[in-house]
């Protein structure tokens, strides 16, 4: 059956920060995004419908949060998760009177967040439950028979640490690198434009979509 949607959600990464289409992030409407993404092309490849829920400086509970609530659609949709850094901690702000999320951020000038990386923030929690929250998105996502593709931007999803190795095992299997590289370190190795805020640009995306479609058909050749 033909894909009618896809649905690609991550952070500015996915949102298409620094690309030309792209309005600013503090425009009347957080989720408009650029055009020019590889997700988005791919969409424009299959001739589907394109939406896109990304925030720029969101972290990976976010992200699930936002895939479950997309899950009860009807419609044959492929889904693109495009994982954030690891050191972001998305909460619920407990003094808002309706449901709002906020993330901790190492660039945030504040107390709470310079509190949480002095005293709180560690390597080995960070790793453990991002990969925590990603394999259970793949399993919610396989138990709701949706199909995905998934990349993540964070390189320490290839940490090692034994005690992990299980997880990570049944984990990173599905998420797609770029001949062993995160999109941001594949786009820096080839030499393409990256803009002053850290984004790949244009050439990056057009290329990593040739890159995705390249490695899912040869996926499906050998029954993955």
């Amino acid at each position: 059956m033909p894909y009618k949607k896809v649905i690609a959600i991550g952070d500015s990464f996915t949102r298409g920060d620094e690309l030309d289409d792209c309005p600013p992030s503090f425009s009347e409407d957080p989720f408009v995004h650029s055009k020019q993404t590889w997700p988005a092309i791919i969409a424009q490849g299959l001739g589907i419908e394109y939406e896109c829920i990304s925030l720029g400086g969101r972290g990976n509970h976010w992200i699930s949060s936002v895939l479950s609530d997309k899950l009860y659609s009807n419609d044959n949709i492929l889904f693109i998760i495009n994982w954030s850094w690891f050191e972001r901690f998305d909460y619920i702000d407990n003094e808002s009177k309706t449901v709002q999320w906020k993330t901790t951020h190492p660039r945030h000038e504040d107390r709470l967040n310079h509190f949480f990386y002095k005293h709180i923030d560690n390597e080995l929690w960070n790793l453990h439950r991002n990969l925590q929250q990603i394999h259970s998105t793949i399993c919610l996502l396989q138990q709701n028979k949706k199909k995905f593709i998934m990349t993540c931007i964070d390189p320490m999803l290839y940490m090692k640490y034994k005690p992990f190795k299980p997880l990570q095992d049944q984990t990173n299997h599905y998420i797609i690198n770029f001949w062993g590289y995160t999109f941001l370190e594949w786009s820096k190795q080839k030499g393409f434009p990256i803009g002053p805020g850290g984004h790949p640009l244009e050439k990056a995306h057009t290329e990593a979509a040739n890159y995705i479609n390249m490695v899912t058909t040869e996926g499906r050749k050998n029954g993955h």
